[in-house]
């Protein structure tokens, strides 16, 4: 009975997430209420207390289920002393960009934190989350940068930390443009010929 009811609290949650997920999208993170995330879910507002003590730490567990795998992928890499780390960046920065077009709830979720998370005070705790995940992410590029100058595989006129800048910069915008849905603009294709042009540009 104990390990039938843990499953069902764990889809109740999941419930709630997905369903925070769809709410948020629609109506912003600062205009969405606890109440209209419980009633798509399907369940009471109690329930939603209990796996959730507030709104802020409901649309961060919605976050780090799409950033955190992300984030471990970067890690190993960053920490495998490969041989060929130019190559393992670019690879892992093509398959994030390829999710983008293909996983909806990724599409949605980053859309959530890019345009739908509000510059309000409320917002604080979300925004410092946002500017963490960036920060790390910098750092794990950081030390593939390192690594590839350990090689002499990164030309000299690049620095490690001015071409994990660089990659930061041109993901960011690749994203932000891709989510804007402009018709002239695919992510699909631009994605990967912007990568490619980057990473020939760095390399020694």
């Amino acid at each position: 009975m104990a390990r039938r009811t843990k499953l069902e609290a764990e889809q109740t949650r999941n419930a709630i997430l997905d369903a925070a997920e769809r709410v948020f999208y629609a109506h912003g993170v600062a205009c969405t209420s606890l109440e209209q995330i419980a009633k798509y879910a399907g369940v009471t507002r109690g329930a939603v207390y209990w796996h959730f003590k507030d709104k802020i730490e409901l649309c961060e567990a919605m976050l780090q289920r799409v950033f955190l795998p992300q984030e471990d992928v970067l890690e190993r890499l960053a920490n495998s002393k490969s041989d060929s780390p130019l190559a393992d960046l670019k690879k892992a920065c093509t398959d994030s960009l390829t999710l983008m077009v293909t996983d909806k709830q990724r599409h949605r979720v980053v859309s959530i934190l890019m345009f739908r998370c509000e510059y309000v005070e409320e917002m604080a705790a979300i925004m410092k989350r946002r500017r963490q995940c960036k920060d790390r992410m910098l750092d794990r590029c950081l030390r593939m940068f390192e690594r590839a100058a350990e090689l002499k595989m990164l030309d000299p006129s690049w620095t490690p930390r001015l071409a994990a800048i660089s990659l930061q910069a041109l993901m960011g915008g690749l994203i932000i443009n891709g989510l804007e849905g402009r018709k002239q603009f695919k992510l699909a294709e631009a994605g990967p010929t912007c990568l490619d042009a980057f990473f020939r540009s760095i390399t020694a």
